[in-house]
């Protein structure tokens, strides 16, 4: 994940990392996202090589491929997590 960013993601690829962010089963993010689930598995494999994390093992790739998108401004930062701590519970 070091050196010079790759290409950004086209606005599809960038739609499908969004909605798998939460690690979901790929027919889940496709009913997400409205397409096919072969259609999901593509975008996100593109996905993984422009992100450059295509050479990770299966499980790991998903969550660096969400930590670099959102780090470089190509995916929105996760959302507020319902029934987060407040600072007072956090101390």
């Amino acid at each position: 994940m070091s050196g010079p960013p790759r290409m950004p993601l086209t606005r599809r690829q960038a739609a499908v990392l969004e909605a798998a962010a939460d690690g979901a089963p790929l027919a889940v993010v496709a009913a997400r996202v409205g397409i096919r689930r072969e259609h999901v598995a593509a975008r996100l494999s593109e996905a993984y090589k422009r992100l450059d994390v295509a050479w990770m093992e299966r499980g790991e790739r998903r969550a660096a491929a969400v930590r670099v998108a959102r780090k470089r401004g190509l995916i929105p930062p996760a959302a507020a997590l319902d029934g987060a701590r407040t600072p007072q519970e956090a101390v």
